[in-house]
């Protein structure tokens, strides 16, 4: 073990063997990254990267700057390229790791040990092989613990600690802002861990203050350069130009995200689940038994390493974590779950360091030989990569690029090609703007975001304005309209599955035609209807497009004859979904020849049989509306109202459909009071401003 109060000093040999850590990590990832395209937010990033554009917000302007210079690179396509500048931080990471536990832990087997413990755990290594900004935020506080670690080591008081810092704390200062330049929100919640780290230099800090104030304003400049480019006609540019203050401080705080960081309907409940899953994902993170030894590690540091690193380490792993999901208001699912799993790296990283510390201790406590704490360490090692390989290896990630090709495909000539989300405008975007694949459409973003041919000021549309200027664009074009994952239901449409065509032949707002062609039948049979990818971002879209092609099947299913043998299949396929039986039971209910209620009971009660326990609660609202407007037409009133009530205390937004089926019951019965109290309970958006 390194002795307290001596401070850790790396050797050449030290060096080199962070070189190698940093090189097999990079080879591993570089293998394993998707070569072109993937899901989650891999596109919005490589757009960004590619054209020097304005990532969502908080903008993200150092990993944009980075993936930029990746993307000049002379080989792959332009997707692999930004993956590497995610592959090479984590590769750096694992590098920063292996000193922190060389100057924290002393022995090299265990410092290995953590090093590839965080850097082959499933959800790092995720984050390594896609274009995200993970890999640059751990590598930023794996780099600012190991400088002051040399800084201020383990046992040292304030004289100490400040002999011989020199130009540690201003490399420090400058490397914290540059950090704010790439995820901001994280970095401050572990920047309470740091000052306890620094504590014995609190009296050096104050004296320095205005020049490592400066330095760390300078670690900011990034986001000037952000302000700047977003003024320049750009493709990619998330909100447009920032011209004001207010838009500024509107786009750096997340304030559009408002209502998905503190969800209307999320509750202390989704709170205490999101806790859970984050025990589980810390046991899966290093296989159960890397886990163990992590416990062990937390339980001895406090005196291995003396009060102040072990606080050091124990506020850091739980600010991004625990205290994270106090802070959060995320609504309990398998996508927000997705969401938030990559958030806690930091808390992975600490939890890698106390994996090596107690390997350490045990090796110590029971002097094992070193050929066979070698062999325990590999077991361990093992172990991580295997659980590993299932989400990094096995996973589909060219499941977002065929989608996005087979729309490409399908589209017609010419087509103004209206898009909303990750799954479909990021893909669509990537072939048709960096791969130019079909050149002949136009691509707009439904509400004005991201794409810098926008139609509207997101900031500053409502709605109705909103939707009135689309309706204004539609009726200017002659080409084809379409539009993928939702319909303009102000026109007669066709229905094509993975997009909705406008129908001007008809002013009739209610007809819809359905042609689904055979490529996209194709698709659905061989990635969607019996795929259910690891991945859960990729796994939800799957489940949309099930529910989607199951509600468009049943509600033009005609009652006089029973449907083909095609038909019938993918039927009895999607009845074993929770996602295509809701969708089945949503379709009956809109065909125009009538549904039988007991047909649709029986697919309702499949859906409940099949509920996953992190259901959406959009879904789970959708599943009691449904099963209450059957009830409705049964003359089943009190049950029905029961159903309402349960999918709005579900899901407490205007746009529930229970939440106009109760207002129009209450106001039919002249129930004024428990109108108003239904309309006290809704809990409606704010504006965008």
């Amino acid at each position: 073990m390194q002795p307290l109060h001596e401070r850790f000093r790396p050797s050449a040999s030290d060096w080199k063997e962070a070189g190698i850590v940093a090189a097999a990590l990079a080879l591993l990832y570089a293998a394993s990254a998707p070569r072109t395209v993937a899901m989650e937010d891999d596109a919005l990033f490589i757009l960004s990267s590619y054209f020097l554009g304005i990532e969502h917000p908080p903008g993200y302007p150092l990993f944009t700057l980075i993936g930029h210079l990746f993307s000049l690179l002379p080989f792959g396509s332009v997707a692999y390229r930004v993956h590497l500048a995610s592959a090479f931080f984590g590769a750096l990471s694992g590098a920063a790791l292996w000193l922190c536990a060389r100057a924290l832990i002393g022995a090299r087997l265990p410092a290995y040990l953590a090093a590839f413990a965080l850097g082959l755990s499933p959800v790092f290594w995720s984050q390594s092989i896609i274009a995200e900004v993970y890999t640059l935020n751990a590598f930023f506080f794996l780099a600012l613990l190991y400088l002051g670690l040399r800084a201020c080591p383990p046992g040292a008081q304030a004289a100490a600690a400040a002999a011989g810092q020199g130009a540690l704390l201003p490399c420090m200062a400058f490397l914290f802002g540059l950090s704010l330049g790439n995820h901001w929100p994280l970095m401050l919640l572990v920047a309470p861990a740091v000052a306890v780290l620094l504590w014995p230099l609190r009296g050096e800090l104050f004296r320095r203050a205005g020049l490592l104030t400066w330095l760390a304003l300078l670690g900011l400049l990034p986001y000037a350069w952000m302000v700047y480019r977003s003024w320049m006609a750009i493709p990619i540019s998330f909100y447009g130009p920032l011209e004001t203050l207010p838009e500024i401080w509107f786009f750096v705080s997340r304030a559009g995200y408002s209502e998905i960081d503190q969800s209307l309907s999320a509750t202390w409940l989704d709170r205490l689940k999101f806790c859970r899953f984050f025990g589980g994902q810390l046991l899966e993170q290093f296989a159960v038994l890397g886990t163990l030894l992590a416990a062990i590690g937390f339980a001895v540091q406090w005196r291995m390493l003396g009060r102040r690193v072990a606080a050091f380490l124990t506020v850091a792993f739980l600010m991004p974590s625990v205290v994270l999901i106090l802070l959060l208001g995320f609504d309990y699912s398998s996508i927000t779950k997705h969401v938030f799993h990559v958030y806690p790296l930091p808390s992975y990283a600490v939890g890698a360091l106390w994996l090596g510390l107690g390997f350490a201790w045990l090796v110590e406590r029971y002097r094992l030989r070193p050929a066979a704490a070698a062999a325990a360490g590999a077991v361990v090692v093992a172990l991580i990569v295997a659980v590993g390989v299932r989400t990094n290896v096995l996973t589909d990630h060219e499941w977002g690029a065929r989608y996005g090709r087979t729309l490409l495909a399908l589209l017609p000539k010419n087509a103004v090609v209206f898009a909303r989300g990750e799954a479909d405008l990021g893909t669509l975007a990537y072939f048709h703007l960096i791969e130019n694949q079909r050149p002949d459409i136009t691509l707009y973003q439904t509400k004005g975001l991201v794409l810098g041919n926008r139609l509207l000021d997101p900031m500053e549309t409502d709605e109705a304005t909103r939707q009135q200027i689309l309706r204004e664009a539609v009726e200017r074009q002659t080409d084809p309209v379409v539009s993928t994952m939702e319909a303009f239901t102000s026109y007669a449409r066709r229905d094509r599955w993975l997009y909705v065509e406008v129908d001007k032949s008809s002013s009739d707002t209610s007809r819809v035609t359905l042609d689904i062609p055979d490529e996209a039948v194709r698709f659905l049979e061989h990635s969607v209807l019996g795929a259910k990818d690891p991945n859960a971002w990729i796994a939800f879209f799957q489940g949309e497009l099930r529910r989607r092609y199951a509600e468009l099947t049943a509600q033009f299913l005609p009652r006089s004859r029973p449907p083909d043998a095609r038909t019938a299949r993918h039927l009895e396929l999607l009845a074993n979904d929770f996602h295509g039986a809701l969708g089945i039971a949503q379709g009956l209910v809109r065909n125009e020849q009538g549904y039988s209620a007991g047909a649709v009971a029986a697919y309702l009660e499949r859906v409940r049989e099949l509920m996953p326990s992190d259901v959406v609660k959009e879904d789970l609202a959708r599943y009691f509306v449904l099963r209450g407007g059957v009830r409705l037409d049964l003359r089943e009133e009190a049950g029905a109202i029961r159903d309402f009530e349960t999918a709005f205390a579900v899901w407490p937004v205007p746009q529930n459909p229970a939440f106009r089926a109760l207002r129009n019951h209450y106001g039919e019965a002249g129930d004024a009071l428990a109108l108003k109290a239904l309309e006290a309970r809704v809990k409606r958006p704010r504006g965008p401003r």
